[in-house]
């Protein structure tokens, strides 16, 4: 720390020039993030060296004297040229801020402006047009990514796009409510956005050095409108409805130039969206927070949050489990029911300095406080045959808190103009969670086998505490190549002591129940000795990388003062890396990765001491345990052609695991699992998907196809037999939408056919196919009115027959605009019409598969009204309604 300090402090006499700007649409004034960069020669043209705008549309290249010409450009305008000299008098050359001109192509004698299109590719960004995906006037962000093609939104919340997870949501380039994406899907309004940018954003510890990461984050990036950067703006609802439902909220956004304030506010019992996505269970929500985010000056930027919540959940689930056995599989069901409240208040902080052009530093702060109330109740039948049947019931109870903090500082400095770069990231967290609770079971046999109680009170105390610290150099070789050296280290020590009590004899719980009860204490060091190499072109760069994973663990458990097992494991893992990316233009991209992972088994996976799970199951490990390796194979091109207004993409991926760690299972006839691990390989998991988004010539109909084939295979044992089961799941979307001023509709197909096989099974094979038909439609009348009709036809065929076949979602609204600038809004909103809504999944695994269908929110009628400000530098917007609504 002292060095790199003293290092920030002195000036390189190599970095003396340099070159920056910020690069703008002219006739939006939107900052165009991904805009290309070059610097050529002016004597002959040759390419010097370039880069990309960052999401602000900001650029700075570090150069050495010289007469040179800047080339900026971005697909759809036209491109930018400036001579420039850099010399002892002027050393460094600001461009300010650069408008760039949309581009125009003919058309006989006529000049017609590009039309946005759908979707875009830009570098490795995909950018969507909001404007294509949403059409109602109280659509939120949720209801937007739902009619994105190649986006999904599940039942909790969570975004995937193109397969894989989205883990943040950014507001102009700036965090909002950390990773809370949730709150972000349930609280901002559509109409505020302009653009969407999917695209993976770099660690910090990146962003410094210039050297990829191995995996990066995926990021959804929100770009609001260009009208409302410079004002207070917001959306005031409240909602009731049959069955006592309601839906109440308000958000208020200010913005000024880079700065953000949000405030938002939510109580409702509609799952936390009144669009009635479909989601797990019942839920009571009541939200509240704050977000701030300030840009100082363009060197120093802070932004934090804080948040409460009080959250509560009912969900009741059927669920129906095939266990495949070559004796005769095993059919098991299970009813249950878990309410659970939990109240939470956090608070996070992050900022971005630089003290010079030469140094950056990052720091992040998050700590959460929390409560959590659970009750749970199940019954379950498990049968061979209609034999050997063994029933079960259990009551769980428990009340529990705890808080976690968590630090995160990182500094890097820039040592020359050529690349070489060093950075250090340092780690702690801390984190404390108690819980105390009651547990009953009894399992019932057939035949003369006597029941099994189970009759406890529970208490549970847990701490983790870690540190850790990153170490990276970086040297280039020469002005396309450059190596790294990273160094990583992680501690991390956790103590945690579970006290299970049984009755006495005069029914007080003060016996220590033996078999449950244990203070376990774990010690990991992890490091990582990382040397990668990288090569940038302009048109394609790539990482080779190789690392090397020392990692110690010990794992003392004991009971009282007796030690049951001291367990002290050494293990080397070696993990290569690859990475190519090819971008011949700035809408074309085909990016290939390659990684290679070693896991070490769990501590519990090598213990020899049983724990006791419950009255069916037993776990104990297995000493002989190998470390897993796991190969990654992944690949993505996507191109679009502005003129057309198309996008196409093709990715896949193949994984391929040796000594793949898996559950060994033997299983008695009444249904006792005695369940421990064992290495083995093959285990395979692959896919492949194609999407094209194409408009017909009129550009009022828009043809969007997804297809996907996905083939696993897992290995496992069941009562000692390999079990292997093969699975391939095929999948077609097609949708036809159809967008004018006064009416919109979309019609949507979807085929998802799964069939799974086991070789220890004698039944046929389990085949199972979902079709989903959709449509929305959306009308806009006279007087300001409007009706919008969503429905969902489903179809299951291949699941158990208690499983309903099929599902009729309809969802209907009607709305009236009022009030001056017609910024009020009331709306009658029918959901679940015809009282016909239900839950299915299905889960495959090497020795099971399991069918499970929850309860959710069905038939319910919302009266709501809302009302949308807009004022602009401090006074009333007067301009034309399709600003916001």
């Amino acid at each position: 720390m002292i060095t790199l300090s003293a290092l920030a402090q002195t000036p390189s006499r190599e970095a003396k020039s340099h070159i920056e700007g910020s690069v703008y649409d002219a006739k939006t004034r939107e900052s165009i993030p991904q805009a290309s960069i070059r610097l050529l020669e002016q004597s002959d043209s040759t390419y010097i060296q370039g880069t990309v705008t960052d999401i602000d549309g900001n650029f700075k290249l570090l150069t050495s004297q010289g007469k040179y010409i800047i080339e900026i450009s971005f697909i759809g305008y036209t491109k930018f040229h400036q001579n420039i000299e850099l010399n002892s008098k002027q050393p460094g050359y600001n461009l300010e801020k650069v408008y760039l001109k949309e581009d125009a192509f003919m058309l006989g004698e006529a000049v017609v402006e590009a039309k946005s299109p759908d979707i875009v590719v830009k570098g490795d960004t995909i950018e969507y047009n909001a404007a294509a995906y949403t059409s109602e006037e109280n659509a939120m962000l949720s209801d937007m990514i739902k009619n994105i093609p190649g986006i999904e939104l599940d039942a909790n919340g969570n975004i995937t796009a193109n397969g894989k997870p989205v883990q943040k949501i950014l507001v102009d380039g700036k965090e909002f409510f950390g990773n809370d994406i949730a709150l972000a899907l349930a609280n901002l309004p559509a109409n505020m956005i302009k653009k969407l940018q999917l695209f993976k954003e770099e660690s910090e510890t990146a962003k410094v050095t210039g050297f990829r990461d191995k995996d990066p984050e995926q990021v959804l990036n929100l770009i609001v409108k260009e009208e409302l950067k410079q004002s207070i703006f917001g959306d005031v609802r409240v909602g009731y409805g049959s069955g006592d439902k309601y839906a109440n909220r308000a958000i208020v956004n200010y913005m000024r130039d880079k700065n953000q304030a949000s405030f938002v506010g939510n109580i409702n019992n509609v799952n936390n969206n009144d669009n009635l996505v479909s989601s797990d269970g019942v839920e009571r929500n009541k939200n509240a927070g704050f977000n701030l985010y300030t840009q100082a000056s363009k060197k120093f930027k802070i932004g934090g949050n804080i948040r409460y919540s009080n959250n509560e959940n009912m969900l009741e689930t059927k669920t129906e489990t095939q266990t495949f056995l070559s004796s005769g599989d095993r059919t098991s069901r299970q009813d249950s029911k878990n309410e659970n409240q939990r109240e939470n208040f956090n608070g996070g902080m992050n900022l971005s300095w630089e003290p010079d052009s030469l140094t950056t530093i990052f720091a992040r702060s998050y700590i959460n406080f929390n409560n959590s109330n659970i009750n749970q109740t199940s019954t379950s039948i498990s049968h061979v045959a209609q034999m050997d049947t063994t029933s079960g019931y259990n009551i769980n109870d428990s009340k529990g808190n705890g808080y976690n903090i968590n630090n995160v500082f990182t500094i890097g400095r820039k040592l020359n103009s050529k690349g070489r770069t060093i950075s250090l990231t340092l780690n702690h967290t801390l984190r404390k969670d108690d819980s105390k609770g009651m547990n009953y079971s009894l399992t019932s046999y057939s035949g003369e086998i006597p029941d099994n109680i189970i009759d406890q009170k529970l208490t549970t105390k847990s701490t983790t505490n870690g540190y850790a610290f990153s170490l990276s150099y970086v040297e280039p070789i020469n002005k396309d190549h450059s190596l790294q050296f990273a160094y990583n280290y992680n501690n991390n020590h956790s103590d945690r002591d579970r006290d299970a009590r049984k009755k006495d004899e005069e029914g007080n719980y003060t016996i220590i129940d033996k078999p449950f009860s244990r203070n376990t204490v774990n010690d990991y060091i992890n490091q990582n000795i990382s040397l990668n190499f990288q090569g940038t072109k302009e048109k394609y760069n790539y990482t080779l990388g190789i690392s090397i994973d020392p990692s110690y663990s010990k794992s003392n458990i004991s009971l009282g003062d007796s030690i049951i097992e001291d367990i002290t494991q050494n293990v080397v893992n070696y993990s290569p890396t690859l990475h190519f990316s090819y971008r011949p233009n700035t809408t074309t991209n085909l990016d290939f990765d390659y990684s290679g992972y070693s896991r070490q088994p769990a501590i519990n996976q090598i213990s020899a001491d049983t724990t006791v799970v419950n009255a069916l199951s037993k776990y104990y490990g297995n000493p002989n345990l190998k470390p897993s390796y796991d190969n990654n194979f992944n690949f993505n091109y996507q191109k679009s052609d502005y003129e057309t207004n198309r996008f196409m993409m093709i990715s896949g991926s193949f994984r391929y695991t040796f000594n793949n760690i898996v559950d060994y299972t033997l299983i008695d006839a009444q249904g006792n699992s005695l369940n421990t691990y064992r290495n083995i390989n093959g285990n395979i998991g692959s896919n492949l998907g194609f999407m094209y988004n194409t408009p017909l010539r009129n550009k009022k109909f828009t043809i969007n196809t997804n297809t996907f084939v996905n083939y696993y295979k897992n290995k496992g044992f069941t009562n000692g037999e390999k079990a292997i089961t093969n699975n391939i799941v095929l999948s077609e979307q097609l949708m036809v939408r159809f967008k004018s001023t006064k009416f919109e509709t979309s019609l949507q197909g979807n085929i998802n056919h799964s069939i799974t096989k086991n070789n220890l099974t004698n039944a046929q094979n389990r085949v199972t196919t979902n079709y989903v038909f959709s449509n929305i439609t959306l009308v806009k009348l006279p007087y300001d009115f409007s009706i919008q009709s969503n429905l969902d036809y489903s179809y299951f065929a291949g699941y158990g027959d208690d499983f309903q076949t099929s599902e009729m979602l309809w969802n209907a609204s009607i709305a009236k605009l009022f009030l001056k600038q017609k910024k009020g809004s009331l709306k009658l909103q029918l959901f679940d019409i015809l009282n016909d809504r239900n839950n299915v999944s299905r889960y495959v695994s090497g020795n099971y598969l399991s069918d499970t269908r929850t309860n959710t929110l069905n038939q319910f009628v919302m009266l709501s009204f809302s009302y949308r400000f807009n004022i602009f530098k401090g006074k009333s917007d007067n301009v034309d309604n399709d600003y916001y609504f």
